[in-house]
């Protein structure tokens, strides 16, 4: 008999008492069944952590006290883990049942491969699909890309665990783009794919974006990008490189606008690079 590989499917959370449940249901109903589910719970305040409670040996729950970063708390879950593969997760997105078996067998079938995600829906807050988001499939035309745009949904991720551990896990101590700096470490480490299969529902509500923050992300992201353009040598080519200029001279511009408008014309961009 065959033994599946063990998977842990890491959620950070902090006060995600709307959709948590949502969430690690998905978990639970996945068709591949060596799967550990833990939950970090960032210091929590509503009821949250009561919540997580009601799974008893179903989950893993790990309360911590605030941390400063989410990078941190996902890298708490980490060390904690068992898993030959550490899958991604947010609080409030939901799987569709096959995704990690599909991430799995890719996985294995492809020892090479660090990082592995796939298609995502959009959802609103009361789970309603508005959007599709498509990411490139192969390796070289998902990293020609990488100073344009995040080569994966970052919550519809499976990760090599030994690779996550020669790059040191996430980087910490980092404001939201903590996955920015990680993918381009991984990238040196070995192939990333995404499947075509649409794996997530991710969930957009613009109840906590604003242009400010959302420019302020994209600053610190062009700040990554030109650290791995000097410490890692990973340099974009030509084309890329005008595109990425004329990218942040769009994004000043329109950050200007509401945070709706902006994400779709920000959508319409991708797919015309794509």
């Amino acid at each position: 008999m065959e033994i599946k590989p063990l998977v842990s499917i890491v959620i950070p959370v902090h006060n995600g008492q709307e959709y948590i449940k949502e969430a690690i249901d998905s978990c639970l109903n996945q068709t591949y069944e060596n799967i550990e589910t833990i939950v970090v719970d960032d210091k929590s305040t509503d009821s949250t952590l009561e919540i997580l409670k009601e799974y008893g040996e179903k989950i893993t729950v790990i309360p911590v006290e605030k941390q400063n970063g989410l990078g941190n708390v996902i890298n708490i879950g980490i060390r904690a883990s068992k898993g030959q593969y550490i899958a991604r997760m947010d609080a409030d997105d939901v799987m569709y049942p096959s995704r990690i078996k599909k991430q799995v067998e890719y996985m294995q079938e492809h020892p090479n491969c660090v990082a592995v995600g796939g298609q995502i829906d959009i959802i609103d807050k009361d789970g309603n699909i508005t959007d599709h988001r498509e990411y490139a499939i192969d390796d070289k035309d998902i990293k020609k890309n990488m100073f344009l745009f995040q080569p994966f949904a970052h919550p519809a991720v499976t990760l090599r665990k030994t690779a996550l551990e020669e790059v040191g896990l996430y980087p910490e101590n980092m404001w939201k783009v903590e996955d920015v700096k990680l993918f381009f470490l991984l990238s040196k480490k070995g192939e990333f794919h995404n499947i075509e299969d649409t794996v997530l529902k991710y969930r957009m509500t613009f109840n906590t974006q604003s242009q400010s923050n959302m420019l302020d992300h994209f600053k610190k992201t062009n700040e990554v990008r030109k650290w791995a353009k000097k410490e890692l040598g990973i340099k974009p080519s030509s084309k890329q490189f005008i595109l990425w200029k004329l990218e942040t001279f769009s994004v000043y511009i329109l950050s200007l606008l509401p945070p709706k408008l902006f994400m779709k014309c920000f959508e319409f961009f991708r797919k015309v690079v794509k």
